[in-house]
């Protein structure tokens, strides 16, 4: 029997979690520290990159009052949000906040790079068509604004990898993560050297890509004095948070679609081989963190954020209000919320509409309505767009037979129900709370030899908790919502831009 533990680390959006799993009696222990984001106007979305080392430091000393002692850790792994981008000076240091994965401000680069390069092109250089949280057009935009923060920059980062350099003095990142910067060939795993001529980028300010699983350094005895971490610890590639969370989640083998409620709302399936999406829908094609694997992936940018809004919203008029009272409030109406439509459109959309500019809002309403059916409406709205990407998915021969559901609404049997319901899919949850740390530790015991492969280790710790079937008499009621839903973006398409750029003014005066 292994013993010893396995730590993975996962640097999310709103909180920094960390899952230790006990190679011994399988038992997993997590811990978290909140995380701030900046939203300096309506198109951006900023995160201090120094916050997420003081944020590291503070989880493992959490985590290390629980364990008593590191001393038996074996390995480290590291998830993180994706897409983030990190410009370090020569000492190391941040130049500037991270320009993080929703962040929308490069909306006119990504029109450029339409125009110049065209998307016949970029699909074949790196399977993605251009969406505004890639690296790509957003150090097109620091060309543009911040040109003397690009002439100082010594080398650029993921933001797991910002963690990774502290740990090890290493500038490296994996497969999966890479595939989300618009400068990498996800078919043949390697930085694109056709982008990085058009964009005149010396590879040299990129990092080092190996698979997730390789070791790619060693806590350093620097580290060690800041953290507490043993130094000599190896530290695996990881992966970025929507491959690890698909490890985390045990998706494995063909037939099985994950969904992350976190912040965003993503939807997942795993692929023998790259799939292109010639559609601009939106749709991620990466590298999957099982070498020789990819994965498509569907986005949704305020899911669990639409609901957050919402709380947060109430709050000033009901300051005890939790997420288990709006719960329950949504579930005192009938499914359907009465017509009540919302889009979850708060900081633009990628897919399927590929929108910095689409917003948010309720639509249908009248005097029938109160607020228990405005927030059974954002739960429905919410599950609207899972079922977009979740169609996407499909329409590239992707057989789906059950979704796995994570995050805070995998705790709720409304959202649960809702979502099969809407989906036309069976909703599995597992007692698996943060997916992406424990996929990250999952990786570090493939890549330092502590599982034979993947399926053990996923064995080992992932466990089917519940099964929740749709229900047949809701269907043809969503069915016919889902359909109004889709037709209000077209009919408000035109509208978006126009209003969000009357925001953005409104917001500078």
């Amino acid at each position: 029997m292994s013993e010893g533990y396995l730590l993975g680390i996962d640097l999310g959006t709103s909180s920094l979690k960390g899952s230790l799993l006990n190679l011994q009696n399988h038992d997993i222990l997590t811990e978290s520290v909140e995380l701030a984001v900046s939203y300096p106007n309506s198109f951006s979305a900023e995160q201090d990159p120094h916050e997420w080392w003081k944020g590291f430091k503070n989880l493992i000393g959490k985590l290390k009052r629980q364990l008593g002692s590191f001393d038996s850790l074996r390995a480290i792994g590291l998830s993180g949000q994706m897409l983030g981008l990190v410009i370090l000076d020569e000492n190391g240091q941040p130049i500037r906040p991270s320009l993080i994965w929703c962040d929308q401000r490069s909306f006119q680069e990504v029109e450029t790079l339409k125009t110049e390069l065209g998307t016949e092109r970029l699909l074949s250089d790196t399977a993605n068509t251009p969406l505004t949280g890639y690296w790509l057009p957003k150090i097109m935009w620091l060309k543009r604004n911040e040109p003397s923060h690009l002439q100082k920059t010594f080398k650029m980062l993921l933001p797991k990898d910002y963690l990774r350099f502290h740990l090890t003095g290493a500038f490296v990142t994996d497969v999966s993560d890479a595939s989300g910067t618009m400068l990498f060939d996800v078919s043949k795993r390697k930085w694109s050297r056709d982008i990085l001529d058009y964009l005149s980028l010396d590879e040299r300010l990129l990092p080092e890509v190996v698979e997730s699983t390789a070791v790619t350094g060693y806590i350093t005895e620097k580290a060690a004095r800041e953290t507490g971490l043993p130094a000599g610890i190896p530290v695996v590639g990881g992966g970025g948070d929507q491959s690890s969370g698909g490890i985390g989640l045990g998706v494995i083998q063909r037939g099985i679609v994950s969904c992350v409620l976190g912040t965003s709302g993503v939807v997942m399936a795993q692929t023998d081989e790259v799939k292109i999406d010639t559609e601009n829908r939106g749709l991620h094609s990466f590298c999957y963190s099982v070498e020789g694997k990819w994965f498509l992936m569907g986005c949704t940018l305020a899911a669990g954020g639409s609901y957050q809004w919402l709380h947060n919203a109430l709050k000033p008029l009901i300051p005890a209000v939790t997420y288990d009272d709006l719960n329950r409030l949504a579930g005192e109406t009938d499914p359907g919320a009465k017509g009540l439509l919302f889009l979850p459109y708060l900081i633009g959309e990628r897919t399927p509409h590929s929108d910095p500019s689409a917003r948010g809002g309720f639509f249908g309403l009248s005097h029938q309505h109160d607020l228990r059916h405005l927030v059974r409406a954002v739960i429905e709205g919410v599950a609207f767009s899972q079922r977009e990407s979740v169609e996407i998915l499909k329409s590239f021969g992707l057989v789906a037979h059950r979704i796995i559901v994570s995050g805070g609404a995998a705790r709720s049997p409304l959202w649960c129900q809702t979502m099969s319901d809407v989906i036309h899919l069976p909703v599995v949850t597992t007692n698996i709370d943060d997916p992406a740390s424990v996929g990250a530790a999952i990786i570090a015991g493939v890549g330092s030899k502590a599982f034979g492969s993947f399926e053990d280790g996923c064995h080992q710790f992932i466990h089917t908790l519940d099964l929740v079937n749709p229900r047949l008499n809701n269907q043809a009621l969503y069915d016919t919502l889902f359909e109004k839903y889709k037709e209000l973006y077209q009919s408000l398409k035109s509208n978006f831009r126009d209003i969000s750029l009357l925001q953005e003014s409104m917001m500078n005066k």
